[in-house]
């Protein structure tokens, strides 16, 4: 999909101020450009037709550039004039101190302001913004083309807003996918053209430059659990990176957010917070990480949000809504953290919804949820994923034939057990002994299910046909929190569907291990605290033979000369690089662990 980005308003005001200061026409302004244009452009008409001294208040709204390029203009243009500016209650708030609008507007009004290699890109930017608008200028008037309807090389100076593009760059690094963004440029005088460089090297974002604009896509699953930046020279990148980190799981350790407290917002707290406080990068940020769900929002809501945007970008809200309800499947995202599940849809090869939690529960839990959604789907099969997953990469490709393929092969079983693998960059003892652990009961999953005695599977990457869900709705059991995943299974070998395997590195999604003792152990104990309930054979034989095994080895601990070899195969299958010691380590805890775990899961009834 393609999607046209904003002019860039940097570069529009700084035009807007040169026009004015040499006399020149104003450029054309249009509703589908960023509200900080507009209203400067508005100002300076004003002050065009003010009479001396006569009073005139101009009304700046928000705009912090607006204001910092009119205190330098009045005193440079208007000096003693009766001129009031004004604005919404947060821009009297902002601090008065100069900043690189403010040395921005002296160097346009003529100031000789030396350049220095650590000078702001902004003030950059106001360097080649003169530059170019002085060869235009000189250019137009040679020509003798020089319009009322402004300058005729205006269009040439005009970029898209690479600051606009970072909220997409975020929304793939999330939910996957690619997008073409119209009129942005490699050799770009914005700052913020390293958003590109950025999402390449921590969050696995591919940058494909072409004339008419970028192709962008992520292509690897970002790894890396931590990323430093400094965000001095790139204040605007902050809500979209920041948000990124969070939605990945990834740690951002941020220096140079200092005059961030007093952009539109105190930015880092409102990140935090994950509140809007009407500020329009906060608002696109939250929107592109799904902490704003756009589609359940009430019409007055949405009016608030999208006047909110129009400050930069005013086709936002209509193009996030045009791009989430592009649907070819169906993902159901089935996040278990509190007994208020959050489910939602979103797009086979557009992109994957994470809601807030608790949209479309009714206040009655994920499985009705669960329920609601796949009663409303008309697709043929039914992808569910965790809300904390790194999606499998046969999501991020678009191509044709790929699809097709893939939707070839659904059509030959009704569910689908697909891989997982758990991943964690510098793990500690704790989350190497989960990834352990996990490698085995993944090798264990896979051999059985290939074998047709299928006996675990994961509702973190789990496809299933939806006339087959349907028919085993009523035994998947609405009245545990969860579980509905290994039900589901059960139901399904009942009812005599055919249960298929891929266990192939495209299809492959990434979960992340627990970080503390105490989640570790609430997790495992909620798995146990079903086993009760499970009725089918071969997964109640499987599971009495784990629990024997692992009570003999506690009655007779030179059994692990047998178990060991055995259960360290199975962890070097799917996980090559893990370490005898650690596999050992595991062994000998594993026991004791279990007991807990299922002890524990057979007396807490609340999860």
């Amino acid at each position: 999909m393609s999607i046209k980005l904003p002019i860039s308003k940097s570069i529009a005001n700084r035009i807007l101020l040169l026009q004015a200061i040499h006399g020149d026409p104003l450029m054309r302004v249009s509703s589908d450009m960023p509200d900080d244009v507009i209203v400067l452009h508005d100002a300076l008409e004003a002050l065009r037709k003010h009479k001396k001294g006569e009073p005139l208040t101009l009304y700046l709204k928000n705009c912090g550039t607006a204001l910092r390029f009119l205190q330098v203009h009045l005193d440079k243009c208007y000096p003693g004039e009766p001129i009031t500016l004004t604005g919404d209650p947060r821009l009297k708030e902002r601090d008065g101190k100069p900043t690189s609008q403010t040395t921005s507007a002296l160097i346009m009004h003529g100031e000789d302001i030396p350049f220095s290699p650590d000078e702001s890109p902004y003030i950059t930017m106001t360097r080649k913004v003169m530059e170019s608008f002085s060869e235009q200028r000189e250019r137009s008037f040679s020509e003798t083309v020089f319009q009322r309807s402004g300058l005729s090389g205006e269009a040439g100076l005009l970029e898209a807003d690479w600051s606009a593009a970072a909220f997409w760059y975020e929304y793939i690094a999330i939910h996957g996918g690619e997008l073409f963004l119209e009129g942005l440029k490699d050799d770009s005088i914005q700052g913020d053209r390293i958003v590109a460089d950025i999402y390449a090297q921590h969050f696995g974002m591919q940058t494909t430059f072409m004339p008419e604009g970028v192709f962008i896509s992520r292509r690897v699953q970002p790894v890396n659990h931590e990323v430093i930046l400094d965000f001095t020279r790139i204040p605007d990148l902050y809500p979209a990176i920041a948000l990124t980190c969070e939605r990945l799981g990834i740690d951002l350790k941020a220096t140079g957010t200092e005059r961030l407290q007093h952009k539109e917002s105190d930015r880092p707290e409102a990140v935090r917070l994950h509140e809007v406080r009407n500020d329009h990068r906060i608002a696109m940020a939250l929107i592109a990480a799904d902490y704003i769900d756009w589609h359940s929002l009430a019409h007055e809501k949405r009016n608030e949000l999208h006047t909110i945007i129009a400050k930069s970008y005013p086709q936002f809200a209509k193009q996030i809504e045009s791009i989430s309800s592009q649907t070819r499947k169906r993902h159901v995202n089935d996040t278990l953290t509190t007994r208020k599940r959050d489910v939602n849809d979103s797009g086979f090869d557009s992109g994957h919804v994470i809601p807030k939690k608790g949209i479309n529960d009714d206040g009655l839990g994920k499985k009705h949820a669960l329920s609601k959604l796949i009663h409303a789907s008309n697709s043929e099969y039914i992808w569910l994923h965790d809300d904390d997953v790194i999606w499998p990469s046969i999501l991020q490709q678009s191509d044709l034939s790929a699809q097709q393929s893939f939707n070839a092969v659904l059509q030959q079983s009704d569910l689908w057990i697909l891989p997982l693998r758990m991943e964690c960059q510098n793990p500690n003892l704790l989350e190497q002994l989960q990834i352990a652990e996990y490698a085995a009961i993944q090798e264990l999953t896979m051999r059985m299910a290939k074998k047709g005695r299928a006996v675990m599977c994961s509702g973190a990457n789990l496809i299933v046909r939806r006339e087959a869900w349907l028919a085993c709705e009523s035994e998947l059991h609405p009245e545990i929190p969860s579980g509905d995943d290994m039900f589901l299974l059960e139901a399904a070998k009942r009812h005599g569907f055919k249960i298929g395997v891929i266990d192939e590195p495209d299809y492959t999604a990434i979960v992340r291990p627990q970080n503390t003792w105490r989640a570790f152990f609430h997790q495992r104990m909620r798995w146990a605290g079903k086993a009760p309930h499970y009725t089918d054979k071969d997964i109640r034989r499987c599971g009495a033979l784990v629990l024997m095994a692992n009570l003999l080895q506690i009655l007779c601990p030179p059994i692990i000369l047998i178990k060991f070899p055995i259960e360290y195969s199975l962890i070097k299958k799917r996980e090559p690089q893990t370490l005898w010691h650690v596999a050992l380590l595991l062994e000998i805890l594993y026991p004791f662990y279990l007991l807990i775990s299922l002890l524990g899961g057979l007396f807490r009834k609340e999860w």
